[in-house]
C-alpha cells in the first residue's frame, strides 16, 4: 500500500514539473523579455533591404567608443547567427565628427571592402588615438590599403555615397535612434538598451526577436 501511495505522488510530482516545463518554454522568453521594457514597437517601420530575410541592422559610428568596445560581441553573434539574418550596419551622423566616418564606412561599402578597413578604422580611432576626422585623413588612411586617393575622394563626395548618407539618417530618424550602439530587428522592433543589465543580454532579446520574425 505503502509502495503504491509513493508511486502515485511520484507520478503527480512529475507531472507537475512537467506542466512547469512545458508552461516555462511555451512562455519564457515572453515573460523575460517585454514591449515597453526590452524593445519596442516602431511607430514608423522600415523596409528591409533583403526581403526574405530578418533583417538585424546596427547604428553605429566610429567615434562611439561603446561601439568599439561592442565589436567583439557583433563579431561573436555573426559567426553564429541564423542563416535567414541579414545584419546590416548603419553610421549615424548627429554625433559631433560623424559625418566623414559615415562617408568613409559608406565609401568602403561601395568598394567591397568592409570587411577589410572597419575593425582597422575603430583601432585607428580608438587604439591608435589618429584623427580620422577630415576627407585628407581618411584617403591618407585608405591608401594604407591600396585605395587611390583620387578615387576615394570623388567617391567621398560622390552622389551614390551622399544618397547613402541620406537614407541612413531617414532611417535614423524613422526609427527613433537617440543613441548609439543602436539595433533594430526588421524594421519593426527597436531594442532598448537601458532596459538590459548587459551587452549579452541585448542580444538575446536580438535572438528573441529574430525568432520572433522567423515565424
Amino acid at each position: 500500500m505503502l509502495r503504491k501511495l509513493m508511486t502515485a505522488m511520484a507520478l503527480l510530482v512529475g507531472l507537475g514539473l512537467a506542466g512547469t516545463s512545458v508552461a516555462a518554454e511555451a512562455g519564457g522568453d515572453h515573460a523575460r523579455y517585454a514591449e515597453g521594457t526590452h524593445y519596442k514597437v516602431l511607430d514608423t517601420q522600415g523596409n528591409v533591404a533583403a526581403p526574405g530575410k530578418v533583417e538585424v541592422r546596427e547604428f553605429f559610428s566610429y567615434i562611439c567608443p561603446h561601439c568599439y568596445a561592442l565589436e567583439p560581441l557583433v563579431d561573436d553573434w555573426l559567426e553564429n547567427k541564423p542563416d535567414n539574418v541579414d545584419y546590416v550596419r548603419t553610421p549615424v551622423t548627429f554625433l559631433r565628427n560623424a559625418e566623414p566616418l559615415a562617408r568613409a564606412y559608406y565609401v568602403a561599402e561601395v568598394l567591397d571592402m568592409v570587411g577589410e578597413v572597419h575593425q582597422p578604422i575603430f583601432d585607428a580611432i580608438h587604439k591608435h588615438r589618429e584623427p580620422l576626422f577630415t576627407p585628407t585623413a581618411l584617403a591618407d588612411f585608405f591608401a594604407k590599403f591600396g585605395v587611390d586617393k583620387d578615387e576615394f575622394n570623388q567617391l567621398y563626395g560622390s552622389f551614390g555615397v551622399s544618397t547613402k548618407l541620406r537614407q541612413g539618417d531617414a532611417l535614423a530618424r524613422d526609427y527613433e535612434i537617440r543613441g548609439v550602439p543602436s539595433f533594430v530587428v526588421n524594421g519593426k522592433y527597436l531594442v532598448l538598451r537601458e532596459g538590459l543589465k548587459s551587452n549579452a543580454e541585448m542580444f538575446d532579446v536580438i535572438d528573441y526577436l529574430v525568432a520572433k520574425e522567423s515565424k
